[in-house]
């Protein structure tokens, strides 16, 4: 008997880089075990698209980079919005919009009304498109999901939310992939194969680029 697939839904995450003397590095966290989805996994931030998040005839996938944006925000504190004139936000800011955050992963705040009420824009542009995944047809929970990549922004370095995510680090995207061969972590196959794209790059600067 053939089984109908569940619809895969339409998700977003970024992939966060800075650079170091080193070479770069990329934002890791740890997704809780109790969740329904890749538990106890190393995942990149991000989640499903909402309705709020939208799309404009001349960036179709405009929805999924606002949805990486605030998906990113509620649970890792790094934030993509700038000022009307392209500044990004201060530190004193970044302190006043903690209470925000956690309304956000509540439910009690729309992305959009916090925007508006700081007079912020999402920083769409600085994400770039990396990869498309969509998980196969015969699991039982199913996402359709964007990759971005995007630098950290001046600044910032972000704290996991402590429920759905339960730790977070600056790691190497080689060392991912090891860390999942080894079996230190869950690594799932997305996440490793878009690892072994990035540990290819010398510098965030030159994943971003191509």
């Amino acid at each position: 008997m053939t089984t109908t697939p569940v619809p895969a839904r339409p998700s977003a995450s970024l992939v966060i880089g800075r650079d170091r003397a080193a070479g770069w590095e990329i934002l890791m966290a740890l997704r809780n075990r109790a969740t329904a989805f890749a538990g106890g996994a190393l995942v990149f931030p991000g989640g499903a698209l909402e309705p709020a998040d939208g799309a404009t005839p001349d960036d179709p996938l405009h929805g999924y980079r606002m949805a990486a944006i605030r998906e990113t925000f509620e649970e890792v504190g790094i934030f993509y919005a700038k000022t009307p004139d392209g500044a990004w936000p201060t530190p004193a800011l970044l302190a006043e919009l903690a209470p925000e955050r956690a309304r956000l992963v509540k439910g009690d705040l729309d992305f959009g009304v916090l925007l508006a009420h700081h007079g912020l824009r999402a920083a769409v542009e600085e994400l770039i498109y990396f990869a498309h995944w969509i998980t196969p047809p015969e699991r039982p929970k199913r996402f359709d999901t964007r990759f971005f990549l995007a630098a950290l922004p001046p600044g910032q370095d972000g704290v996991h939310d402590g429920s759905e995510l339960v730790d977070s680090f600056w790691t190497t995207p080689a060392q991912v992939v090891a860390q999942g061969e080894s079996g230190e972590h869950l690594v799932m196959r997305a996440t490793e194969v878009n690892c072994r794209r990035l540990a290819t790059y010398a510098r965030c600067a030159e994943a971003m680029a191509d």
